[in-house]
């Protein structure tokens, strides 16, 4: 049955006319078969007469629709993921009923609903049916009002065999036979909330015992076997779910929570309401054999999933245009509950490096604001990036150093308690923020939110004051690559002199600041969250005295270290000049200063041709191999940054430095580790991982897929997983890279292995061609948001030939969902290419 063509519509935006209150869906998957029934039955408020009636339906077999009973006519329109439904005698205005039955494919491509599958410990493939329906993919498991403001109740009922586990985001409130032998779940109804929050799993599972958190029960589905590494998550969740209610002073605004490990997921994790989805890995680990970045990261994760349940999912963005801010306060709210959670990881001084990842990209010209408009689903792809993320929790985290902490804590209280259960524009945050604060929040914000790229404050000395001027930073010049320099934000700026602290709100092009001592060291950026690079005159700079170095905070000497790398990729700074910067951090002790220190000696190595590499790792050696034997071998109930430190230098010194006594002490660790998984550091065993595959051969390599293969955690497997794309040998990286087009890996970790393979140093361009050579295929069979991920790494392809391949491959092949993050990567293609170009002759010279 079809209707007659309606009058053109906004492509994207659904007409208002309609609002649905509430969805009642069931749903029958067919496990084996790949495919779903199913019947939602959608309660609707019309709100002035109309003759049709316009949702969302995406690659699903409509078999019928009623609307208040009758049968209606309908079409569905695919490009635009429309089913416009014809009312058969019109509708006026009121309550409306709309029933529509269909039938749906359990897809591969790990979105809507979709198949994960796992093999059982008798190597039978087992299979689940589970969701992801960020951004606009619950159209795909139900026809709905797919966007974010059409917030309704649901009422999920699953019709499954007896003998699988069924989870949606309500607790289980009835269980009732159906014909055929199978059972029909029903769950509790939701809140309500946005399609996009909607979650429903069933398979062959196992779910861990309860932990009440003050009342809320906390559990971790996972698949069969896999308990033991259940314990680490749920003491994670349970602090952070204590913590974000006396943080946001609300309580939690579900009933239940249960956080799923599922075997194939695209994203990372996903806010269901209550149902909360993960990776294995961001989920499941072994403290005794795992790092601190690897169980940092899950307690990462975890926190930032738990803290959209109110930032996200109880108060939402209108529209996709705000999913910046969704994910960016998330963000900061994880950083937050886990330095609470493990004030020993100093989560903050950590979180140092991940904004550098922000600052790369806000340097080009290719950047962006971190809002935008957002007119199409394309689009909202687009913003799941490192602005998004990185800098936009650098940039809440920067407000609320400036406000003060519990100024800022009261703002965002404010601003939940007003929008609870209700949709939001970005301002909404900040007008709620400036009204328990007074202070002029929105237009500061606006200032970095609206427009692309972030300042350099230069620091000047015009005595009795300091002088502070800000311009756009960029990697070159501004003019000759098109980008307007007369960009200023409002930058609070905290300044350290001497005894004097104070913080300016540098408005214009510059302030002054009258100094109490004009002979004392300047500090600007104090406390180093700031979200902008500083610039020393050279009379300031000379007052950074070795002593002075000392008493800065580790933020603050980390980021003189990231600074002094941009500005060699600036090319205000001879890359000679920085290795002899960083040679005078050998007394360095903390791990995120030499977290920047690394990489700028491995960035420096990319620099050169491998006959002139030998000098620079003679200094490398010299540099590293101090600290390292001060920090000695590990000793009981260590502090675990000084773990990490260790695990970090002893990979630097084996590979960068290429240290043979160290080389042959990590085949020694890993081979100790793999007979008795805790008797080595885990800390030494991941670096070793790394080291031993650096400098492996072809029997080295077969032992690794064999630890792959047979690894007890997720951590070890994706360890060895990425360590066979680190091997320094031409044929085992093409092997390494067939081995990610196969069914050996799943597809959602082949785009990363590729990407790791085209980040090797010397075997990098191997693997690009044999992503270029199998471009449809990986496009074919990976998730769409993985293949710009899978890219990333071409910018360290620093050849002019190669980068002239990348840069013409690309110019014929776009990624239309990540359109902007493409023309990033390839501009911080040509900016690295440059970068050698003008600096390796004058490198390998100095040494």
């Amino acid at each position: 049955m079809t209707v007659t063509e309606a009058p053109p519509l906004d492509p994207y935006r659904l007409p208002r006319s309609i609002v649905p209150t509430r969805y009642d869906v069931e749903l029958a998957p067919d496990l084996a078969a790949g495919s779903f029934e199913g019947r939602v039955e959608i309660s609707v408020d019309v709100g002035e007469p109309v003759d049709e009636l316009v949702l969302n339906a995406v690659e699903l077999d409509i078999a019928e629709v009623r609307v208040g009973g009758a049968t209606a006519a309908w079409r569905l329109e695919p490009d635009t993921g429309r089913l416009v439904v014809a009312a058969p005698e019109g509708l006026d205005a009121g309550p409306a009923t709309v029933t529509i039955t269909f039938i749906g494919v359990l897809n591969d491509k790990l979105r809507g609903f979709y198949r994960s599958t796992y093999r059982d410990e008798a190597g039978t493939e087992q299979v689940i049916a589970t969701t992801q329906l960020q951004a606009t993919d619950c159209r795909r498991a139900f026809p709905c009002w797919d966007e974010p403001d059409f917030k309704a109740v649901f009422g999920v009922t699953l019709v499954i065999d007896p003998d699988l586990l069924a989870v949606s985001n309500g607790p289980e409130a009835e269980r009732t036979e159906r014909p055929g032998g199978k059972v029909a779940v029903r769950f509790a109804d939701t809140m309500v909330m946005s399609t996009y929050l909607v979650a429903f799993v069933v398979g062959p599972l196992e779910v861990t015992e309860p932990v009440d958190v003050d009342g809320i029960p906390l559990r971790i589905v996972h698949v069969p076997g896999k308990g033991a590494l259940t314990g680490f998550g749920l003491e994670v969740g349970a602090f952070s779910l204590r913590w974000f209610q006396e943080y946001y002073a609300i309580p939690y605004p579900s009933d239940k929570v249960d956080l799923l490990a599922l075997p194939d997921f695209a994203a990372g994790a996903m806010e269901n309401l209550g149902c909360i989805t993960f990776r294995e890995s961001l989920l499941l680990l072994d403290p005794a054999t795992s790092t601190m970045s690897e169980q940092q990261l899950v307690a990462d994760v975890v926190a930032h999933e738990l803290a959209h349940m109110w930032f996200g999912d109880l108060v939402t963005m209108r529209w996709w245009n705000g999913i910046w801010l969704n994910e960016a306060f998330a963000t900061f709210m994880e950083l937050a509950a886990c330095d609470a959670f493990r004030p020993d990881w100093d989560r903050w001084t950590l979180f140092g490096l991940e904004r550098s990842m922000a600052f790369e990209t806000d340097s080009l010209a290719s950047t962006r604001p971190v809002e935008y408009a957002v007119l199409s689903p394309a689009d909202c792809e687009g913003m799941f990036d490192v602005l998004t993320y990185q800098k936009g929790g650098a940039l809440l985290r920067m407000l609320e150093q400036y406000l003060g902490i519990e100024r800022f804590r009261r703002g965002v209280s404010h601003y939940l308690r007003t929008h609870e259960y209700g949709n939001t524009e970005t301002n909404d945050l900040w007008d709620a923020i400036e009204h328990t604060s007074g202070e002029p929040v929105r237009r500061m914000m606006d200032s970095w939110i609206w427009q692309p790229g972030y300042p350099l404050v230069n620091a000047s000395f015009d005595g009795p004051d300091l002088v502070l001027r800000q311009r756009r930073f960029t990697f070159g010049d501004p003019d000759e690559l098109g980008v307007e320099d007369l960009t200023t934000w409002l930058v609070p700026v905290h300044v350290r002199s001497g005894e004097q602290v104070e913080t300016v709100l540098l408005t214009g092009d510059d302030v002054r600041l009258r100094l109490e001592d004009p002979a004392a060291a300047v500090i600007v950026n104090a406390g180093g969250h700031g979200f902008f690079r500083v610039g020393y005159d050279d009379a300031l700079r000379a007052r950074l005295t070795p002593d002075v170095l000392a008493t800065l905070g580790t933020l603050e000497r980390y980021n003189l270290v990231d600074d002094a790398w941009n500005e060699v990729v600036a090319g205000r700074l001879a890359a000679a000049d920085y290795l002899t910067f960083v040679e005078g951090f050998g007394a360095e002790r903390e791990t995120a200063v030499w977290q920047s220190i690394v990489l700028g000696l491995r960035n420096l190595g990319r620099l050169l041709d491998d006959d002139d590499l030998p000098p620079l790792q003679t200094r490398v050696r010299a540099l590293v191999a101090p600290v390292v034997d001060e920090l000695g071998d590990p000793v009981e109930d260590e502090d675990d940054l000084r773990a990490k430190l260790r695990g970090l230098l002893v990979g630097a010194l084996a590979v960068l430095g290429r240290d043979d006594a160290t080389r042959e002490r990590a085949v020694a660790w890993l081979a100790a580790a793999e007979v008795d998984p805790g008797g080595v550091d885990p800390e030494l065993v991941a670096a070793s991982t790394s080291v031993v595959a650096a400098f492996g051969d072809e029997a080295t390599y077969e032992h690794m897929v064999d630890r792959y293969r047979a690894a007890p955690t997720p951590q070890d497997q994706l360890r060895y997983l990425y360590a066979l794309a680190e091997f320094d040998d031409e044929a085992l990286i093409l092997r390494t890279c067939e081995l990610a087009m196969s069914s050996t890996v799943k597809t959602q970790n082949a785009p990363f292995l590729l990407r790791t393979c085209i980040g090797n140093r010397r075997q990098g361009a191997v693997a690009w061609r044999f992503v270029r050579q199998h471009w449809d295929e990986a496009n074919a069979a990976f998730p769409n948001n993985t293949i710009v991920r899978m890219v990333d790494s071409v910018k360290l392809l620093n050849d002019e030939s190669v980068a002239a391949d990348v840069q013409a491959f690309f110019a014929e092949h776009p990624i239309p969902q990540a359109a902007k993050t493409l023309d990033q990567i390839l501009e911080r293609q040509r900016v690295n290419t440059a970068l050698r170009s003008r600096e390796s002759d004058r490198l390998a010279a100095s040494l």
